[in-house]
């Protein structure tokens, strides 16, 4: 670097002797003499120029001057023309689709045997199912040695069937494996589904044999608020391998 400064220092020295003297005639160059030093001089410059990967750029004056910060300066963004809110379509495009309504809540599923019975429900063949009656109770007594209580402020409304064989030989009847369900409407208003015991007679887990001819006395409990004092109508709703059956009671 010393040797490249010390050239350009004498090419200078030698242009400010030759372009100057003591009145004496300017020194006139060949016009190859003009050339060699013009290209040795941009050689020099180009060498030390930082900025050469640039290539040719344009620099102002007031740049040059020190007037004028050399960090770009964020041009401002042209200003966008605000569109009217009146002149907006509502209009959607054709074929758009309207958006799905959100569905209301389902009403509970209506009984598909309205005014059938628990013989009919519970497809027992031979053995029938007849309704004896209700009562209201806050204690189940099984037989004089299991009693079944009810929850503070509940009663049982118990419901009795009879299952009857009426064939002509011992039937063994298992009403648990066929897995029903009970739910009873008590008064139009208050639906409660069954309660599930480890009593013997209880119709929804009933497994025994049935003598020819014999009957078997079954029930089924529902809690119930205890201050039902009286029960103006059932419905017993059974459902039963997917379909569903309501009793009147």
């Amino acid at each position: 670097m010393k040797n490249s400064r010390m050239k350009i220092t004498a090419v200078l020295f030698a242009m400010a002797l030759t372009l100057s003297g003591c009145g004496d005639a300017m020194f006139e160059m060949t016009a190859e003499e003009q050339s060699m030093i013009v290209n040795y001089s941009a050689q020099a410059v180009a060498k030390f120029n930082t900025y050469q990967q640039d290539g040719e750029v344009f620099v102002r004056p007031d740049v040059l001057d020190g007037e004028v910060s050399t960090e770009t300066k964020q041009e401002p963004l042209p200003e966008t023309e605000e569109i009217p809110e009146e002149s907006l379509g509502t209009e959607e495009p054709a074929g758009a689709e309207e958006p799905a309504q959100t569905p209301g809540t389902p009403e509970p599923a209506q009984p598909e045997n309205t005014g059938a019975t628990m013989t009919q429900a519970l497809d027992l063949g031979v053995v029938s199912a007849d309704y004896t009656g209700h009562e209201l109770t806050k204690s189940y007594m099984a037989e004089d040695y299991y009693a079944v209580d009810a929850e503070t402020g509940k009663q049982f409304l118990v419901l009795k069937y009879n299952l009857v064989n009426t064939s002509g030989q011992p039937l063994h009847v298992d009403i648990l494996a066929m897995t029903p369900s009970f739910t009873a409407v008590i008064n139009g208003d208050q639906s409660v589904p069954a309660q599930t015991t480890i009593l013997l007679n209880d119709l929804s887990t009933y497994q025994s044999d049935i003598e020819a001819g014999g009957t078997a006395e079954t029930v089924l409990l529902f809690q119930v608020p205890e201050d039902i004092s009286d029960v103006s109508g059932i419905q017993l709703n059974v459902t039963m391998n997917g379909k569903q059956f309501a009793i009147n009671l």
